[in-house]
């Protein structure tokens, strides 16, 4: 009786620990937004003062650091909501043809501007999930985001859908590869953050990665 207390009484700090660490991470993560706006306005600011080229180029860095540390809060605070099962989830019958279609022309700008020799392979009939849309958008995200920060080298994406087996779609690139070097490394929360929403989606991931390239194929699960 008393060791089956003592379980009990460790299970029950456990999980107060893990209750505090969510409430401490969704918190910081709102916290964190409020310094970062103001970081981006000063930002913005300067842009409109004349500066030198070197100038130029700093604020042109601390941009992108500014989106970078923007979006890792984002993940932050979504990876706390995932884990603790409050993240809304409103799954509906939609076409992955049409949303991959629509989805890839919202990365171009972004990733013609970084030379990207850009790939759209879709079949002629529609192919359709049950999945949450904003979900699977944000899976998409995090991986063609993954892939303009650690394939550059490659300058190349690829999304192809296929209509076969239930449906699938593949994301490509032909940068070193995850076991290779990269300009920007993280703690890959965003891949994490896809890993999670992919389990409850009832889809899953199938990662084929080498020297030469990386594909992440999406399929039913």
């Amino acid at each position: 009786n008393d060791m089956i207390r003592q379980l009990e009484r460790s299970r029950e700090r456990e999980a107060e620990e893990e209750a505090l660490r969510r409430d401490l991470v969704a918190k910081l993560s709102h916290d964190l937004r409020t310094p970062l706006t103001a970081i981006r306005g000063h930002a913005f600011s300067l842009r409109q003062e004349p500066l030198s080229d070197k100038a130029k180029e700093s604020l042109g860095l601390i941009d992108r650091k500014i989106d970078s540390l923007g979006r890792l809060i984002d993940n932050l605070f979504s990876f706390t909501l995932l884990s603790s099962g409050k993240y809304p989830y409103h799954p509906q019958r939609i076409d992955i043809v049409r949303m991959v279609r629509t989805h890839l022309a919202g990365w171009y700008p972004a990733f013609e501007q970084a030379g990207f020799e850009i790939d759209l392979d879709l079949p002629e009939s529609s192919v359709y999930w049950e999945v949450d849309p904003q979900w699977l958008e944000r899976v998409l995200d995090n991986y063609l985001h993954n892939v303009l920060r650690h394939a550059k080298s490659g300058r190349y994406v690829g999304m192809i859908v296929s209509d076969r087996g239930g449906g699938s779609i593949a994301i490509a690139d032909r940068g070193p590869g995850m076991t290779g070097e990269s300009d920007e490394k993280g703690a890959g929360i965003g891949l994490s953050i896809a890993a999670l929403m992919l389990k409850d989606m009832k889809l899953r991931s199938d990662v084929r990665s080498g020297p030469e390239g990386t594909v992440v194929f999406i399929l039913p699960g």
